[in-house]
C-alpha cells in the first residue's frame, strides 16, 4: 500500500471582533472507504472543499484532510513514528506524520498544494491525465489507484455550508481565571455566545480532567450553552493542579469556530483535603516538588516534630534531628507559626560576597519560596551531622571542633572561619548572636543564593505565589 497521509482541516479563520468567526466553505465533502485483506482492514479519508472556478460543484476544491488507517488484528509489536516530507509529483508536497498506537498504524500529513479538478461528473486530481472519481448528483466518489485491488472506493455527499458567518464567544471561563478546590470541591463555570443564537445549544466542551478527580457536568454532557462541571476530592499528584485549558467548539456542517481559555486550579493551602488528609495541603503537595529536594538531593521529610523538640519553639520553623529517624528533615506547623504570605527574614550573609560580612543586611522569602530555603538551610545541618559527626563519639567530636562551632577546626581556616571563634561572622550584632557557631552561619549562607520565584511554577497553593493575598 502506499505510504499513509493526511493533513490537518483548517477550515475556519478566527477572527477577533466577536471572539471566533468561521468562513465556511460554500460546498465541501468528506470521503471515506476501507476495504480488507487477510483480516486486515484498510480505510482512508479525503475531505475537501471548493475554492473557486466554475458554477455548482464545478471547479478548483482543495484537499484539507487525507487520513489512512491499518488496524491489525492484533497489537503491533512495534512503537515507531515517521515525520517525513513526500514528493508526490504533479507539484504536490505533503509532511507526513505517522504513528502505531496498538494494533492501529495512523498517518496524517499536510500539505498546502493538493487540489482536485471537478468538470461535470469527472474529478481528478489537478495535473493528473485521468479521472480518479465521479460526481453523481451531490455525491463524489474517489479512487486513488484504480489500477490497485486493494485500494478502496471513497464515498462521500457534497455539504453545502451556511451563508451567514459563524459566530463564538467564550463568556465564562474568563481566560487566566482563577479555581479553587473548596472543602474538596471546585465548580467550573460555563458559558458561551453564539451568532446566529440557534447554535448555542450545539456547542461542544472540552474542559480538564484531573487524574484521581471524579469529575461530574450537571447538565449530563458537555455540550451546551451553559454548563456547569464540578471536581470532587483533590488528586494525589500536584502536578494535576495549575494552568489549564477550556475549549469551545461549533461544527456547522464543514465549518467549525473555536474558542480557548486558560484557567488555573488552586487547592486551599491551609486545609487538609488531600488524599489522606493527614497534613495541610501546602506540606502534602510541596514535598512532591523540587522544592523538596535542596541542591537536588533527595531527603526524607517529616510534619512537625514533637513535644519535646525544638518545633515547639514559636520561632523555630523547621529543623534536623540526628537522633530521630535517620536522615530526615522536620518542617514544623508553617500555618500556625507564619503570617498568610509564610513569610520569613533571615541574614543574608554570603563568604563570597565581603560585603555582606562587614555590612550586615536582611531578606525575606514568602510561600513555596519560604518552604525551599527551610529545606536548603536544614540540609546543610543535615550534610554537616552525616560528614564530620556521625558515628563519632562526644570525645571525639570535642577534639576535633574545639571552639565547638560545628566546623571541624582543621577545615575552619580554608573556609574563612576562625579557629578558637564560635561566631566567626556577625558575632557582636544582638539579632545575630548565639545561633550555635559557623555551622549556622553555613546554612544561612545556603540561602544566600536562593532565586525567588524559582519553584513559582509548582506552587498553586491558595495563598501562593500564584494567587497571593493582597
Amino acid at each position: 500500500m502506499r505510504n499513509l497521509i493526511m493533513a490537518v482541516l483548517v477550515l475556519c479563520i478566527p477572527v477577533a471582533v466577536f471572539g471566533a468567526t468561521a468562513q465556511c466553505p460554500r460546498y465541501s465533502v468528506s470521503m471515506e472507504g476501507t476495504t480488507s485483506m487477510f483480516g486486515i482492514s484498510y480505510t482512508e479519508i479525503m475531505q475537501a472543499h471548493k475554492v473557486g472556478g466554475g458554477s455548482g460543484y464545478n471547479g478548483r476544491w482543495k484537499v484539507t484532510l487525507l487520513e489512512q488507517i491499518i488496524t491489525y488484528p492484533g497489537d503491533i509489536p512495534v512503537e515507531a513514528a515517521t515525520d517525513d516530507i513526500h514528493d508526490l509529483g504533479m507539484g504536490i508536497k505533503i509532511h507526513s506524520q505517522c504513528a502505531v498506537m496498538g494494533n492501529i498504524i495512523r498517518c496524517h500529513s499536510t500539505s498546502d498544494t493538493m487540489f482536485i479538478d471537478v468538470r461535470g461528473n469527472s474529478v481528478r486530481m489537478e495535473g493528473a491525465p485521468v479521472s480518479q472519481g465521479t460526481l453523481t448528483g451531490n455525491t463524489m466518489t474517489w479512487k486513488f489507484d484504480h489500477t490497485n485491488p486493494n485500494e478502496p472506493v471513497l464515498t462521500g455527499v457534497i455539504a453545502e455550508g451556511p451563508r451567514e458567518p459563524i459566530e463564538l464567544k467564550v463568556i465564562e471561563p474568563k481566560d487566566k481565571s482563577r479555581y479553587e478546590f473548596r472543602s474538596g470541591a471546585l465548580i467550573l463555570n460555563l458559558e458561551v455566545e453564539t451568532k446566529p443564537e440557534q447554535y448555542a445549544g450545539s456547542v461542544e466542551w472540552t474542559v480538564p480532567e484531573l487524574e484521581g478527580v471524579t469529575r461530574t457536568v450537571r447538565e449530563g454532557t458537555l455540550t451546551g450553552r451553559r454548563l456547569e462541571v464540578a471536581y470532587k476530592d483533590l488528586p494525589k499528584d500536584n502536578k494535576e493542579f495549575g494552568r489549564k485549558k477550556v475549549t469551545a467548539t461549533l461544527k456547522v456542517g464543514a465549518c467549525t469556530a473555536t474558542e480557548t481559555r486558560e484557567v488555573r486550579f488552586f487547592y486551599a493551602r491551609d486545609e487538609k483535603t488531600n488524599p489522606g488528609g493527614e497534613h495541610y495541603n501546602w506540606f502534602y503537595y510541596w514535598k512532591q516538588t523540587p522544592a523538596a529536594r535542596p541542591f537536588g538531593q533527595a531527603v526524607a521529610i517529616e510534619f512537625g516534630g514533637t513535644q519535646f523538640d525544638m518545633c515547639k519553639d514559636f520561632h523555630v520553623p523547621a529543623m534536623f534531628k540526628p537522633a530521630y529517624m535517620y536522615k530526615t528533615i522536620h518542617v514544623c506547623d508553617l500555618t500556625k507559626k507564619l503570617n498568610k504570605k509564610f513569610s520569613i527574614t533571615f541574614p543574608a550573609v554570603s563568604r563570597s560576597v565581603p560585603a555582606t560580612l562587614a555590612t550586615k543586611s536582611w531578606r525575606s522569602t514568602t510561600h513555596i519560596d519560604t518552604f525551599a530555603v527551610l529545606m536548603r538551610h536544614e540540609f546543610i545541618h543535615f550534610n554537616a551531622y552525616h560528614t564530620w559527626r556521625e558515628g563519632k563519639t562526644e570525645a571525639q567530636m570535642d577534639l576535633e571542633d574545639t571552639d565547638l562551632d560545628g566546623v571541624i577546626d582543621s577545615l575552619e581556616p580554608g573556609m574563612g572561619f576562625k579557629v578558637g571563634k564560635y561566631q566567626t561572622y556577625w558575632g557582636n550584632d544582638p539579632q545575630f548572636k548565639n545561633i550555635n557557631g559557623d555551622e549556622e552561619f553555613l546554612a544561612y549562607e545556603s540561602m544566600y543564593d536562593y532565586v525567588d520565584g524559582t519553584y513559582d511554577e509548582y506552587d498553586w497553593a491558595h495563598p501562593g505565589k500564584n494567587w497571593p493575598e493582597p
